[in-house]
């Protein structure tokens, strides 16, 4: 430094965010022109403060309080200088400093980057009318029934890929044995790793059936697994869970377009024709229970169904106040 201007790094850290006063500009100035070194230190000084800044460009820095920082970092004291000198040059001092400046940057904004989670954008899919086939983030295949609402993250993280249901799909899931698929229908959790199935939620009661692989289901505390052709029945009001094999192909009609019935019961099949023409058809007799029916619906309209359905068991259709009500003949 000039041997009569006794100038600070506070003053220096004034003088180049411009806000020394007009005698302490004209006393760095001076100090400048006095002395190739001063001149040379400035340089550095100023090259250290620079590159800091650049490295916190993303982060919004109080630059009165990162030099504060800076200061107790590399600002020794004057005998601790001179001891230093003696070993090493004044450039590899600022390097040193310079390096413990960078370290400390870029180890906050590691820290800023990993110690905060990052924010989930969620996805939907939600049909009315119509049905939808789409594609999940892992390559998981759906088919969603109408009146249906399935949600999910835009990306699955972490060690499983949930998703929300409230109605009926069907999914064929990407296998992934590290990310387990969980689905959530109410209460009752779907979970599997790569297999095909279908999972209806009903406002009273959820109904899961297996076409191929290992589905584990559970509900209240209790947990049970299906295979291919099996199906499981849970009351969302009680804890019982109820196992069976499965005997028709009728609940994926929303996949195929057909209703196909083999040997069906007329009730099983008349629920599935309400649902799919969101129609009003009622048995009248409670011996029409007992009528098994085998035969394909495919794209026939509601008319022609109820007509065959008639002429098959030599039955009566009367309507009342948009319902259909199908009797025994007398």
């Amino acid at each position: 430094m000039s041997k009569n201007l006794h100038i600070t790094d506070d003053l220096l850290v004034k003088y180049m965010l411009g806000e020394a006063l007009p005698d302490e500009n004209n006393q760095v100035n001076q100090w400048l022109k006095d002395d190739e070194n001063n001149r040379v230190y400035f340089q550095q000084f100023k090259t250290i403060w620079e590159q800091s800044k650049e490295l916190a460009v993303t982060i919004p820095l109080d630059e009165k309080a990162a030099w504060q920082r800076f200061k107790q970092r590399v600002e020794l004291k004057p005998a601790e200088i001179t001891k230093i000198t003696s070993v090493i040059s004044f450039k590899r001092w600022i390097q040193m400093a310079a390096a413990v400046l960078i370290l400390s940057v870029s180890s906050w904004l590691v820290y800023q980057k990993f110690s905060k989670p990052a924010d989930v954008v969620m996805a939907q899919i939600e049909t009315f009318s119509n049905t939808a086939i789409d594609t999940l983030p892992d390559g998981s295949i759906i088919t969603v029934n109408k009146n249906t609402k399935l949600t999910y993250p835009e990306k699955f993280s972490g060690n499983t890929r949930k998703i929300t249901l409230k109605g009926e799909a069907f999914f064929k899931v990407h296998p992934d044995k590290s990310k387990p698929f969980i689905i959530t229908a109410n209460d009752v959790t779907v979970t599997v790793v790569g297999t095909e199935f279908n999972v209806k939620n009903y406002d009273s009661a959820t109904e899961v059936i297996v076409e191929s692989g290992i589905v584990k289901v559970a509900h209240n505390k209790k947990t049970i697994t299906l295979q291919k052709g099996e199906r499981v029945l849970i009351n969302n009001s009680s804890n019982e869970l109820q196992k069976s094999g499965v005997t028709d192909s009728m609940y994926n009609y929303y996949r195929t377009h057909a209703i196909v019935c083999n040997n069906t019961l007329l009730p099983d099949v008349i629920a599935v024709i309400n649902e799919a023409y969101n129609a009003k058809i009622i048995l009248g007799d409670a011996a029409l229970n007992q009528l098994q029916l085998s035969t394909t619906f495919r794209d026939e309209d509601l008319e022609t169904i109820v007509t065959i359905i008639q002429q098959t068991f030599d039955l009566q259709v009367t309507r009342e106040a948009g319902s259909i009500v199908l009797h025994s003949k007398k």
